[in-house]
């Protein structure tokens, strides 16, 4: 007991005599200077005095540094901890878009064929473009998740009162001009009053290669009841419609029935030793 007395006092005057002290180094460069491993079995107290203890944290803190001669502090990570071979979204696009496609209405014909194949080119005489959703996307990890999320209302209206009318089109999503994804649908309106739905549609590719893209939504008609006979708008309203007498479309509007395009990238987490 009296020599292990003698060890703490003398290490206690050495710490006195010199302002450093190194464990396993000769040249210490700091106050304490250790040279390996480092076990702490009890809290970390940063920020105290000799009076004062210092902040030990809070739960699910991370200790932040404030700079050079000053006490590091402890912060709430405003980012999630991504473990190894975890997606973690990157970039979010969104666009959104109230003019629409006014010109596959009425007396347009549909395009043919009926179906559309996935990386086909596109081809203005039979797609249009919604202008207002185009996004220049950049690709930076070959390890990715591309998400994207389309939605559109599409209206029609009747011109013959007492009779039904329907079309059936197509929307679909283009990377530099190559089709990535599409899906089908479809819209009837029975006598003269207007009809409204929904379009949707959400689709994911994976690892898609490393450069900068364009990303667009274009629709086409692939069929209709009576193309002579029916308005057809899709992302955006159809203001008024007759023939006789000219109606004002008060049961949609541009907002209700706006476009939008929504884009996730997800990069892969990897880490190195």
């Amino acid at each position: 007991m009296k020599y292990t007395g003698t060890l703490i006092l003398t290490f206690l005057m050495f710490m006195k005599m010199f302002s450093q002290v190194g464990i396993n180094t000769a040249t210490p460069k700091s106050t304490l200077d250790v040279n390996g491993d480092l076990a702490l079995r009890k809290a970390l107290s940063v920020g105290g005095t000799d009076v004062v203890n210092g902040d030990k944290g809070s739960v699910d803190q991370v200790l932040v540094s404030k700079g050079a001669g000053q006490p590091p502090v402890w912060r709430y990570a405003n980012i999630p901890f991504m473990e190894n071979s975890q997606y973690k979204l990157i970039n979010t696009y969104l666009k959104t878009d109230q003019t629409g496609i006014t010109t596959l209405s009425n007396s347009v014909a549909a395009s043919s064929p009926v179906t559309s194949n996935l990386n086909e080119d596109f081809d203005p005489a039979k797609w249009v473009k919604i202008t207002g959703l185009s996004i220049p996307v950049e690709i930076k990890a070959s390890q990715n998740k591309i998400t994207y999320q389309v939605q559109s209302g599409a209206e029609l209206v009747n011109k013959v009162a007492g009779a039904g009318s329907s079309v059936n089109f197509i929307c679909g999503i283009f990377k530099n001009d190559k089709l990535v994804a599409l899906r089908p649908d479809g819209i009837t309106a029975i006598d003269t009053a207007p009809t409204q739905s929904i379009f949707t549609l959400n689709y994911t590719e994976e690892n898609v290669p490393i450069g900068n893209y364009t990303v667009d939504v274009a629709c086409r008609k692939i069929s209709s009841s009576d193309v002579a006979n029916n308005y057809f708008r899709i992302g955006v309203n159809i203001p008024t419609y007759g023939p006789t007498p000219i109606l004002t479309n008060n049961s949609s509007n541009a907002f209700s029935l706006r476009s939008l395009l929504k884009i996730d990238i997800a990069e892969l987490v990897t880490y190195t030793n």
